[in-house]
């Protein structure tokens, strides 16, 4: 029984190790410590394409940090984990976008590859310069976007009619920006609104009894306007 006990034990111990070694070096194993994106290729590229059609400009953010959210964004790196990017812990897609105070320049393209993120819910571009730029009517693609803030960002003209697609919209914010003409009849198509804030704009004309409509409404600020 000793020489049984003597001689099993350094087999015991070569198995194990034989063991170990085989599951360290197994491809298994190294799989498990790879590097997964969650943020699709194309979500990734789209973003990045939006980065390329604004420069930085620190004077125009309205912030001491001089750091802009984008200066993370960079290929190669999941864009789930980038500054201002959020994104759907399951299906990966980009759910919201903060870019307030980012000190963006330049002028907002009516094609702009923001468009292709469909599964956005909530976008924050306030206190950017935009330098007049106009909403584009492309803006209606964003059918499931629920918050919209553009305030204080340097938007000009009308809004567009195209506005009324976004029937999710629960808060809408174009405060301090130059738009002007008649605020959209078709703003009662907005069901879901429980803020609006159009302050701080040249928007004319009457104020739409169409607001009138909007059953969630609990705040509504249209002060420093032209209206008749």
């Amino acid at each position: 029984m000793g020489i049984f006990t003597m001689l099993s034990t350094p087999l015991c111990l070569i198995f194990l190790f034989l063991c170990l070694k085989t599951t360290f070096t197994s491809p298994l194993h190294a799989s498990s410590f790879s590097t997964t994106h969650l943020c699709s290729h194309e979500e990734a590229a789209a973003l990045l394409q939006f980065k390329t059609s604004f420069s930085i400009n620190y004077t125009v953010c309205y912030t001491e940090a001089n750091y802009s959210k984008t200066e993370s964004w960079k290929e190669g790196i999941d864009c789930c984990s980038w500054d201002g990017v959020s994104c759907d812990n399951v299906t990966g897609h980009v759910i919201a976008l903060d870019l307030s105070y980012d000190c963006l320049f330049g002028t907002f393209p009516s094609n702009s590859t923001l468009f292709l993120l469909k599964n956005l819910e909530s976008l924050d571009l306030a206190s950017n310069d935009f330098r007049l730029s106009k909403i584009p009517p492309e803006i209606s693609q964003f059918t499931r976007l629920k918050h919209l803030d553009i305030s204080s960002s340097r938007f000009s003209g009308q809004v567009p009619t195209e506005i009324a697609n976004l029937t999710q919209l629960t808060s809408l914010s174009l405060f301090n920006n130059q738009f002007s003409g008649l605020i959209p009849v078709s703003i009662d198509n907005l069901s879901q609104l429980t803020d609006l804030s159009l302050s701080l704009n040249n928007f004319n004309g009457q104020i739409p009894s169409s607001l009138a409509n909007l059953p969630q409404l609990a705040s509504l600020d249209l002060s420093n306007n032209q209206f008749s």
